[in-house]
């Protein structure tokens, strides 16, 4: 995607979410910055941030979601949308890869696999990633839909 076509998009992609947040009366600053080359990231800042955050980052994630669908074209294209409020996501990531690692050291010392709590994609994703060069140790997927889950398993 060419940069002219990025900016186009960061544009309209700021305008939808500042056009949600406003429609849902959220007091929230909506940034879209693109930190790498077809990766845009939607940052939140603001009096009601912790609503975005609460159960889980239940609404984050829902507007992401939409947000990715509304924008299916850019993402089938091979842009990536992210959101993230108050470095949630970073502080997130470090706490599953901090959780796989010591699972992973559990089940090579039990030779018992360990299943984590159902968790959305992008939380498995994290846990699957973190553990790929981990000798000794496979994960999969199980479940279906919301009560999907990570099984960490001797390899």
């Amino acid at each position: 995607m060419t940069t002219e076509n990025i900016d186009e998009l960061k544009n309209r992609l700021e305008g939808f979410v500042r056009d949600l947040i406003d429609k849902s009366s959220l007091d929230l600053k909506v940034e879209v910055t693109e930190p790498e080359p077809s990766y845009l990231e939607v940052s939140f800042l603001g009096f009601d941030l912790p609503l975005l955050l609460a159960h889980n980052a239940e609404l984050l994630d829902a507007l992401q979601y939409i947000a990715r669908r509304a924008f299916s074209e850019a993402v089938a294209g091979g842009v990536q949308i992210d959101f993230d409020a108050g470095g949630y996501r970073n502080a997130r990531r470090q706490e599953l890869e901090l959780m796989a690692v010591k699972a992973a050291d559990r089940v090579k010392v039990s030779r018992v696999p360990f299943v984590f709590d159902p968790m959305n994609a992008q939380d498995r994703r994290i846990i699957h990633t973190a553990l790929v060069d981990i000798e000794g140790i496979r994960t999969e997927s199980e479940g279906e839909g919301q009560m999907r889950r990570v099984k960490v398993l001797p390899g």
